[in-house]
C-alpha cells in the first residue's frame, strides 16, 4: 500500500462516518480552543502584571486617606476617578527632607463624561514635568524625547483612546492637539489622557464652565491628587512610609510593589485551577478518543482483515489507523486554534475590562511559542490514543 492509496482507503472511511469523523474532530477543537486560549489569557495577566510594575515608576503614592481602591481603579481597571489634597502637603513633605525619599513628583487629576460636552468620558492625569520620573521616561522610551509633546493645550493619550484622523480630540468644548500616543499597557493607563499642568488648568476651568463642581478653594494652582514618590538605594519603601506617616496625619500611602503582589497573589489560585481543568481536559480528550478510535477499529475489523489477504501487512495497517488519527487530530487542532484567535484577539479589550486585573496581549514571539505548544499538544491528541487500538487491532 502507497500513501496515495492510504488516503483513498481513510477518505472511505471518514465518508462512511461522517458524524463520528466530525464529533472526533471537534473533540480535538475544543481541545485545543481551550488549551490556547487558557495559555494566552495566563501569559496576558501575568505580562499585565509586569507591565504596571514597569509603568508606575514610583515606590510609594501618596493620596488622601481612604480613597486606595479609587487609586486602584484609575491605574487598573481604567475606571475615571479624582479626589484632591491641599498643595500645601506635598511642600510640607518636601520641607520634612525625609532622608529615604530620592524624587517627589505631583499629579493632578480630573474626569470627563461624554454627556455633550466630550467626545469620550476619560481620565486626566496632570503631570509636573519639572519634577516628574514617572510618565517622561515612558515617554522618552516610545518617542526618543519627551520635549515639546506636552505643551499647553496639547496632550498625550494611552492606547486604547481612539484619535481622529485629523489628531484633535474634544474636552469640554475644546480641541486639544493630541501630540503622541503610549504604547500598550493592559492597564487603566490606557485609558489615560496625560497634560502638564498648563492644560490641566485650562481643562479645570472648562469642566467648571459646565457645571462640573469641585471641593471648595481646590484648583491645580492649589490642589493635587497624589505625590509620587520614590526611595533612595538602600533603604525600604516600608521604612520611608512609616517615617511620613509618623510626621504627616490623614494621608493614604500606597506600596506599588504590594499593589501588583497582592494582584498576583490573587491570580495565584485562579492560575492553579486553570492548570489543573486543562490537565483533565487534555486527559479526557486522550480517554474519549481512545474509545471512539478502538470503537472504529473493531467496526472495520472485516475490512482489515480482507486487506490483509490480498497483501496488506499487520505494520501497513497500523499505519493506516495512525494517519487517519493525525489526519483527525490536525484538522480538529487547526479549527480550534482558529476559533481561538478569532475569539481572543479581536475581543482582548472586552476580556480586559471584564478580568479587572492588568490584561496585556504577550508580543508575536511569545503568541508564536503558545501556537506551536498547542497544535503540537492537539496534534498528538490522535496518534497517543489511537496508538494502543492501533497495537491491538492492526
Amino acid at each position: 500500500m502507497n500513501s496515495l492509496n492510504d488516503i483513498r482507503v481513510i477518505n472511505s472511511f471518514i465518508k462512511r462516518k461522517k458524524k463520528r469523523f466530525a464529533g472526533t474532530v471537534v473533540i480535538v477543537a475544543v481541545l485545543c480552543f481551550s488549551l490556547l486560549t487558557g495559555s494566552i489569557i495566563l501569559a496576558s495577566l501575568k505580562n499585565g502584571i509586569r507591565c504596571l510594575g514597569e509603568r508606575m515608576g514610583a515606590d510609594l503614592m501618596i493620596v488622601p486617606l481612604g480613597y486606595e481602591g479609587s487609586t486602584e481603579g484609575i491605574l487598573i481597571k481604567g475606571e475615571p476617578g479624582y479626589f484632591y489634597l491641599e498643595r500645601d502637603t506635598y511642600e510640607e513633605l518636601e520641607n520634612l527632607g525625609i532622608e529615604g525619599i530620592d524624587r517627589m513628583s505631583a499629579q493632578f487629576y480630573l474626569t470627563s463624561s461624554n454627556q455633550g460636552c466630550c467626545d469620550i468620558p476619560v481620565q486626566f492625569i496632570g503631570i509636573d514635568e519639572s519634577t516628574d520620573f514617572t510618565v517622561n521616561p515612558w515617554i522618552r522610551e516610545m518617542h526618543g524625547s519627551s520635549t515639546g509633546l506636552l505643551g499647553e493645550n496639547k496632550i498625550i493619550v494611552g492606547s486604547d483612546i481612539d484619535v481622529p484622523e485629523d489628531g484633535r480630540i474634544r474636552f469640554f468644548d475644546i480641541y486639544f492637539e493630541v501630540s503622541a500616543e503610549l504604547e500598550e499597557t493592559g492597564t487603566g493607563l490606557d485609558q489615560a489622557v496625560f497634560a502638564n499642568m498648563d492644560t490641566i488648568r485650562i481643562l479645570f476651568d472648562a469642566a467648571k464652565n459646565k457645571g462640573f463642581t469641585f471641593p471648595e478653594g481646590i484648583n491645580p494652582d492649589r490642589g493635587i491628587s497624589s505625590i509620587m514618590v520614590r526611595v533612595k538605594d538602600g533603604y525600604s519603601a516600608e521604612q520611608v512610609k512609616h517615617d511620613i506617616r509618623s510626621r504627616i496625619d490623614g494621608l493614604q500611602i500606597i506600596e506599588t510593589r504590594n499593589m501588583t503582589n497582592s494582584i498576583e497573589s490573587e491570580l495565584g489560585g485562579f492560575k492553579v485551577l486553570l492548570y489543573i481543568l486543562l490537565s483533565m481536559l487534555f486527559l479526557l480528550t486522550l480517554i474519549i478518543l481512545k474509545v471512539t478510535f478502538s470503537l472504529s477499529v473493531n467496526e472495520r475489523k472485516d475490512r482489515y482483515d480482507l486487506m490483509r489477504m490480498v497483501g496488506a501487512t499487520e505494520k501497513q495497517i497500523r499505519n493506516l489507523i495512525l494517519k487517519e488519527t493525525l489526519i483527525i487530530s490536525v484538522t480538529g487542532s487547526v479549527i480550534g486554534l482558529i476559533i481561538a484567535a478569532l475569539i481572543l484577539f479581536p475581543f482582548k479589550t472586552f476580556i480586559s475590562s471584564s478580568v479587572n486585573i492588568p490584561f496585556l496581549i504577550p508580543k508575536t514571539g511569545t503568541l508564536l511559542i503558545l501556537f506551536t505548544i498547542t497544535a503540537f499538544a492537539g496534534i498528538i491528541s490522535g496518534p497517543l490514543s489511537g496508538g494502543l487500538a492501533a497495537r491491538r487491532n492492526g
